[in-house]
């Protein structure tokens, strides 16, 4: 099942069954034409779950992985232990459509017997997307139906087009801290990260990842033909860790990926990275995507 949604200024699709995946989003840029933002591949998408470099699937109800001694995958919580995916099952569970317009959807997902067996707590996890002119925006809601709290992290993992040659182009990074990890992330040591243009041509196989952002905003920018695809998390608090991450320095892609925790944070159990929620709490985070000629941008 394919949700197209569409104005006059751009054109977006949702497949629900597949993961809740966004597979396309495109603007019309004055100047630039009609700019692909997110990498669309409909040959990762009809291999799908074993492929996801494209779009932008959703990781819930974990960001990464986590494990524990001696046993890779698994997270712990309360004394009982679990097995999960890298990066939760949220991107290979089908979704159901809540509500739909012209140029809105909003997708569940919720719990069953399969998401029980690994993750015991009733919930509801809900994906509003919404284009406003040529602007994309994301909307999640996390509700705990169950009588217990009930702890996650919570991400995205956007895999953005690249606005041209890798050699042309950079990505646009706020001041933050740079978390580096030790091992296999059972700590972190931390570094000041001033703001910087890091060229795309550089290998970002080794992730970079970032936090305590002077403003939560990031973008790929041209600085031949001036065009730059942003991503804005400002209006997602529990936001707060971000990872940088490209496949190859010659791919069409570059991943921005806003989270809520870092890698292993289960494992780690640092005060307040895992977000846990009470019974019949909600957890929200927005966010936006957008092209637009570098002297354009709002």
């Amino acid at each position: 099942m394919k949700i197209h949604l569409a104005t006059e200024l751009a054109e977006a699709v949702v497949q629900p069954t597949l993961g809740g995946w966004l597979t396309r989003y495109a603007r019309t840029v004055e100047g630039h034409g009609r700019v692909e933002v997110i990498h669309h591949d409909p040959e990762v998408e009809a291999r799908y779950p074993r492929e996801m470099w494209s779009g932008n699937p959703i990781l819930f109800p974990m960001v990464s992985f986590n494990h524990l001694p001696g046993a890779d995958h698994h997270y712990e919580w309360k004394g009982l232990r679990f097995p999960l995916p890298q990066h939760g099952f949220a991107r290979r569970t089908p979704w159901k459509v809540a509500e739909q317009t012209a140029h809105s959807v909003t997708v569940d997902l919720g719990h069953d017997d399969a998401t029980l067996a690994v993750y015991p707590w009733e919930f509801r996890c809900r994906l509003i997307y919404t284009l406003v002119g040529g602007r994309l925006h994301a909307r999640h809601e996390v509700l705990n139906l169950s009588q217990s709290p009930m702890p996650f992290t919570l991400g995205i993992h956007p895999y953005l087009r690249v606005p041209g040659s890798r050699e042309q182009c950079v990505v646009r990074c706020p001041r933050s801290t740079r978390y580096n990890p030790i091992g296999r992330s059972e700590e972190y040591f931390t570094e000041p990260f001033p703001s910087a243009d890091l060229p795309l041509d550089r290998d970002f196989g080794p992730t970079i990842q970032l936090g305590n952002f002077a403003r939560k905003e990031c973008r790929l920018a041209n600085l031949r033909s001036g065009l730059e695809i942003i991503l804005n998390w400002e209006e997602a608090p529990a936001f707060d860790r971000m990872a940088l991450w490209s496949r190859t320095p010659k791919d069409p892609f570059f991943c921005i990926e806003p989270w809520s925790a870092l890698p292993n944070a289960f494992s780690r159990a640092e005060p307040g990275e895992v977000t846990v929620l009470e019974p019949g709490q909600t957890w929200t985070a927005a966010w936006w995507l957008d092209a637009a000629s570098g002297s354009n941008i709002a």
